[in-house]
């Protein structure tokens, strides 16, 4: 994302005042982007043994650093269909490092390591080799439920000790019950605290992700149960996963599939994908995706609120929100086309906005307050001329969007001029 931005990361390409133009848009032809929930459902296919017949029905569960993405797809046709929307929330590996920069924040009773990173600007590189080197390793061993191991050592930075003092470091984390060894200078933490104070909280959003997913199932829609990213490959995970299923469902407590390299799901199932990106049959629309108009006023059908008047005196209703595609409706391999006509008849540039909704039932773009209803995700500016002064109604144009790919195609043309736009 970095490198199609103002971010520091096109500067090391591209340096800010070099003479090379910055490329206005993104060749479609060029570029391909790949869904993170899809890719991995492909690679989860590809790189792990089920025992019996492959699965004609299941889940993928993606717990990366900083998300978990659900999805359900269906391939009883050789082909790839997904069954529900991609899921999921901002709950993953980094989660569980905030939770002991949190656990670390409250022992020494200062929010945000103010004061140590005050003292030294540099100290700040010190707090984030503690929490997301150093621990990892330790975070990685927890999770892969190493025999013999029954605590977690960890080494707190000189740096760290000098500012807060080992008194305030000791009693603080009596109170946490967690012992500091002053003369090693290291936490100790047995397993057990270690995975309600620190892997707890994170676990435990992830399987409620999880069990909402299933809920939106037949109870008998699933065969197989795929974990894949970096953190959906940890025993500790992957067996408290399956211990709520199990609970939740009363079933499937064997048939949860963790492929080779679970890190790798996503990238190396991007590469898979592009090569046959027609694996992918059909897809659901994750969200209600539309536009704004401002039809005839009717008064059986719309609200008085939106109610307005052109210069010509015409009556029309504003803010109407035009629907392309509902959310959760199978996505077909056809564009959807809609006409429109200028709202007044000296508008000779027309502005069309698209929008999406996660919501349902949403019959207008602002509320009563003004406030947005929608989001908006892109804009097409296309010129209406009239030179001829022809009336509203001969002066149709029409918007085209395709979201049968990985990125949504929108265009507009004027039939008049036949001129069109695109994003």
């Amino acid at each position: 994302a970095s490198l199609t931005s103002d971010g520091p990361g096109i500067t090391k390409f591209t340096p800010v005042d070099s003479p090379l133009p910055r490329p206005e848009e993104v060749n479609p032809e060029k570029l391909s982007l790949a869904l993170e929930p899809e890719v991995a459902a492909i690679y989860a296919q590809h790189q792990s043994e089920v025992p019996g017949s492959p699965p004609q029905r299941y889940m993928v569960v993606d717990i990366g650093g900083g998300t978990v993405d659900i999805t359900v797809h269906d391939k009883s046709n050789g082909r790839i269909s997904v069954v529900l929307p991609p899921m999921g929330n901002n709950w993953g590996g980094t989660t569980v490092n905030e939770a002991l920069s949190k656990l670390l924040q409250e022992a020494v009773d200062d929010k945000g390591f103010e004061s140590f990173i005050k003292s030294d600007a540099s100290n700040i590189a010190e707090i984030n080799k503690l929490v997301y080197e150093d621990f990892e390793e330790q975070k990685k061993i927890f999770g892969n439920a190493t025999p013999g191991i029954e605590e977690m050592v960890l080494e707190l930075p000189r740096a760290f000790i000098r500012n807060y003092g080992g008194n305030v470091i000791r009693d603080g984390m009596e109170q946490e019950k967690v012992y500091y060894d002053p003369g090693e200078g290291a936490l100790e933490m047995e397993y057990a605290q270690l995975e309600k104070k620190i892997f707890k909280s994170t676990i435990d959003k992830i399987i409620e992700c999880v069990r909402a997913a299933f809920d939106e199932l037949k109870p008998d829609g699933i065969d197989t149960v795929y974990l894949v990213g970096g953190f959906g490959g940890c025993r500790f995970a992957s067996q408290k996963i399956e211990e709520a299923i199990a609970q939740h469902r009363g079933m499937l407590y064997d048939n949860i599939v963790c492929p080779v390299q679970p890190d790798l799901a996503v990238v190396s199932g991007a590469v898979m994908w592009r090569k046959d990106p027609d694996i992918i049959q059909s897809r659901v629309a994750d969200a209600t995706y539309g536009t704004s108009v401002a039809p005839i006023f009717n008064q059986s059908i719309h609200d008085k609120h939106y109610k307005c008047k052109t210069e010509d005196g015409v009556r029309l209703c504003n803010n109407v929100f035009e629907v392309f595609i509902l959310k959760g409706e199978v996505i077909k391999d056809e564009v959807y086309r809609a006409s429109f006509i200028p709202r007044s008849q000296g508008q000779t540039q027309q502005s069309i906005a698209i929008y999406c909704t996660t919501d349902d039932g949403v019959q207008y773009v602002v509320d009563k307050e003004d406030r947005p209803t929608v989001h908006a995700i892109g804009q097409l500016i296309l010129d209406v001329p009239n030179p001829n002064n022809l009336p509203r109604k001969a002066r149709e144009f029409d918007v085209f969007m395709d979201f049968s790919g990985t990125e949504i195609q929108a265009r507009a043309q004027y039939r008049i001029t036949g001129e069109e736009v695109k994003t």
